[in-house]
């Protein structure tokens, strides 16, 4: 796998010697150099890889902002967020819920809208 090649996704990634399946991984944080892998039924792993790596390789995984890609997977909800106008809240399988940032909201949108979500299945959309 070539990071750079948007086209191309991996089925598993390589965080700390173990194999992480890609439907296994819940959402990424970029912390500076470092990305936290925030899994589903695991602890949590750090890797030395930068976020923008890992977006090269997980090509479906939806950048929210400029810290955090979610996996469309793993979105139970969508929620309008109260503080924002306009903003979403995504509502996670693991129970965290994410904001997205306001100059990504149009991307996102499309994004999600792409992968079922909205009208196509309004039950994944609340108020």
């Amino acid at each position: 796998m070539v990071p750079g090649n948007s086209t191309s996704s991996v089925e598993f990634i390589r965080c700390d010697g173990q194999m992480i399946a890609r439907e296994a991984i819940v959402w990424l944080e970029g912390d500076c150099n470092y990305t936290r892998i925030h899994q589903c039924s695991q602890p949590t792993k750090m890797s030395a890889r930068t976020l923008k790596w890992y977006e090269s390789l997980l090509a479906n995984f939806i950048r929210i902002r400029r810290g955090a890609m979610v996996n469309p997977a793993h979105i139970q909800a969508i929620h309008r967020a109260d503080d924002q106008p306009g903003g979403l809240k995504l509502l996670l399988s693991n129970g965290e819920a994410l904001d997205v940032a306001r100059r990504r909201l149009a991307g996102v949108r499309q994004q999600l809208k792409a992968e079922g979500f909205g009208k196509a299945n309004p039950s994944r959309l609340t108020h």
